[in-house]
Order: C-alpha cells, then sequence, then structure tokens
C-alpha cells in the first residue's frame, strides 16, 4: 500500500506539472495587437484567432492558430473559411502611430489582401524596470552625476535625482504617462548634482507621453518637446 500511494502521489506531481506548463505556455501564446489609419485589432489566446478592422467592415475569426518562423521572425497563421490571416512578430520596441507611446513589439497583420502595421503586448512591460537618465532636455548629464528612473508595480515609481532618492507615483496609459508629485529626501550635494536634480524634477512634472527612442532607449516627451532620455539600467 505505501508503494502504491507513493506511485499516486508521483503521478499526482507529474500531471500538475504538465498542465502548469501547458498553462504557462498558452500565456505565452497570447498576443493583442491593435494599429492605426486604418483602426485594427489582433487577438490570439488558447480561444482562438480574432481580427477586426471596423472602417473597412473586416472580421476574421479561427478556432486556433499556428505558429512557425519566416525570416527569423515568429509567425502566427490562422485560416477559416477559406480566408487565411498571418501575423508577423517584429521583436523591438514600436511606437503607437496616433500616440507615440512604446509597446513591447511591433505586428504586421496580412488579411485580405492587405498588409496592416502596428505594436502589440501590453504597454507596461515596455517601460517596467529600471532605467538610467543619459539626458535632460538635449543635454547630457555632468561627469559622475547619476539620476535614475525605476517603474513598478501598481504604479510605483522610485530612483535617484543625481543627489537625493525619490518616491512617487505614475499614471500609464495608451494615450500618455504622467507622475504625481514625488517626494524626495533632503541631502545636500555639491553644485553640479544640486542643479541636475532641480532640472530633473522640473521636467519629470512636464511628462506627457513616452516613445521609444533609439538603441532601446526611451525618451520622455513633456508634448513635443523632448524631457529626458532613458537608457536601459545594466
Amino acid at each position: 500500500m505505501t508503494g502504491l500511494r507513493t506511485a499516486i502521489i508521483g503521478l499526482a506531481a507529474v500531471l500538475a506539472a504538465v498542465l502548469d506548463a501547458g498553462a504557462a505556455h498558452a500565456a505565452e501564446d497570447s498576443l493583442t495587437a491593435r494599429g492605426n489609419e486604418p483602426s485594427w485589432r489582433l487577438d490570439v489566446s488558447a480561444e482562438g484567432v480574432a481580427f477586426e478592422a471596423p472602417g473597412l467592415g473586416l472580421t476574421f475569426k479561427a478556432p486556433a492558430a499556428a505558429r512557425d518562423m519566416l525570416d527569423g521572425r515568429p509567425r502566427i497563421i490562422a485560416e477559416a473559411g477559406g480566408e487565411r490571416l498571418e501575423a508577423t512578430v517584429v521583436e523591438k520596441p514600436c511606437a503607437d502611430m496616433m500616440t507615440g507611446m512604446p509597446f513591447p513589439i511591433g505586428v504586421e497583420v496580412s488579411y485580405a489582401g492587405r498588409t496592416f502595421q502596428g505594436c502589440g503586448g501590453e504597454i507596461m512591460t515596455a517601460i517596467e524596470g529600471g532605467w538610467r537618465v543619459i539626458r535632460l532636455g538635449g543635454s547630457p548629464l555632468p561627469e559622475g552625476v547619476i539620476v535614475t528612473i525605476e517603474f513598478g508595480p501598481e504604479g510605483r515609481v522610485s530612483g535617484r535625482t543625481g543627489c537625493n532618492r525619490f518616491t512617487g507615483r505614475y499614471t500609464l496609459t495608451g494615450e500618455g504617462l504622467s507622475f504625481s508629485p514625488l517626494g524626495v529626501t533632503r541631502m545636500a550635494c555639491p553644485s553640479p548634482q544640486m542643479e541636475t536634480e532641480q532640472r530633473f524634477l522640473d521636467l519629470i512634472q512636464k511628462v506627457t507621453r513616452a516613445t521609444p527612442g533609439e538603441n532601446r532607449q526611451l525618451r520622455l516627451m513633456a508634448g513635443d518637446d523632448q524631457a529626458m532620455v532613458l537608457d536601459r539600467a545594466d
């Protein structure tokens, strides 16, 4: 009986691991993408594939999708009712055509004889994590002065101003990015750090949106003006 019980427990553990792996794989296979001019949306999930471009009167649904690689890029293929849809993923940051806001990947959809360009993934994953500020406005930071921004979960933000540390909150949507008034420690520093801190605190309150920069950098914009440029922290 002891041996049988051990075997049953072992089998249950194996089945649980398989189910967990399957759930993780399904999550990885899900994708939401959208674009403008014309407006369109693509949803890929365990429930199938759905695409619509309302302004063109186009809709497509398929119960499942196949996946392969095309020229080194992930591709999703779906067929239903004699129609075929292909979606190719460009694995680099993508700027929304209307707002300029960053998304983690680009997506190109081919359907009904047309090609639709847009962005995919969740906007939060394009900015979350740690960044180092390398330019304020159009100017690089003084040598040896470090300014950082950490975008955390649930709208929390923290980092270094060049002198002090700060904490606060940010609001991120598909249309824009803004920061609440920040709480800052009160340590005094030499002039270059203090001047950088004041400029950083002034500029961050003016931020209205973010957009991808060169070499996977991130640009924070104050309207049409560049407030700062961020590079991924090591």
